[in-house]
């Protein structure tokens, strides 16, 4: 199973994120397991009893595994870009001088076992292995080019992105612990009943995908309110009042666009 769990815009002040639901369930691998004695399903109208299916013993093994490379550094767009980007309008008392973009994927892989009914009667799955993959698909710093590259300014408003940077990382590293806990305890406990092996391990992923969500938007919640903490009233002044020159060379190449 794959989803997409936050996109973060920080555009020195401008903060956005959005939940792409999961997605696209691959083949998960089902194994068969030693059943414990059945159960006796409800009679069926008409009908004889059949048996339920008994679940295998439970031993899940559970890991998260964490994907987080550094960020890249791109300078290419102009401040037009930049708010186009970030879906921000461009006034004369804000320009955009650059954006921090992060999208954080996650997948699972499923090893299921399996125990069926007698006589071809339906499954129970439980799950024998969970792997979690938390991956930082993307985490890109862009600088807008009209500052003057290298110079006072523009390493302070580097500065300023890679504090955004420092909140997604630790946002992501504290989200990756939450969701082993979740994860080992839901594994613990999870059962799917269905008609074939298939459809029991679609439940169990689905169930997945229910049970680290709250974990899910915890971390966006984090992102979001590091970001507002880095982007204040007072920042932006701070910002607009250092490196003169560079403040006039931005100036001008903003006043000749």
């Amino acid at each position: 199973m794959r989803g997409s769990v936050a996109r973060a815009l920080a555009a020195l002040g401008a903060v956005a994120a959005a939940m792409v639901p999961a997605a696209e369930v691959p083949p998960a691998r089902a194994q068969p397991g030693a059943a414990a004695p059945a159960e006796v399903a409800p009679r069926p109208a008409g009908g004889v009893p059949r048996p339920a299916p008994a679940c295998p013993p439970r031993a899940p093994r559970v890991r998260v595994v964490l994907e987080d490379p550094e960020p890249t550094l791109l300078i290419g767009a102009g401040v037009d870009e930049l708010h186009g980007e970030s879906r921000e309008p461009r006034t004369p008392r804000l320009h955009h001088l650059a954006l921090t973009t992060s999208r954080v994927d996650w997948r699972s892989e499923v090893t299921a076992h399996y125990a069926r009914a007698p006589e071809g009667g339906p499954v129970c799955a439980v799950i024998g292995t969970l792997t979690l993959h938390l991956v930082h698909a993307e985490h890109v710093i862009r600088l807008a080019r009209e500052i003057p590259e290298g110079g006072c300014l523009w390493r302070a408003v580097l500065a300023h992105e890679r504090r955004h940077v420092a909140v997604n990382r630790r946002a992501l590293r504290s989200a990756a612990r939450r969701l082993h806990a979740v994860a080992k305890e839901w594994a613990r406990r999870a059962e799917a009943r269905a008609p074939d092996v298939e459809g029991a391990v679609t439940a169990l992923q689905e169930r997945l995908r229910r049970a680290i969500e709250p974990t899910l938007a915890a971390m966006r919640a984090e992102r979001e309110r590091g970001h507002r903490a880095i982007d204040t009233p007072e920042e932006y002044d701070r910002l607009a009042r250092i490196c003169p020159a560079d403040q006039a060379v931005l100036n001008e190449r903003l006043e000749a666009r």
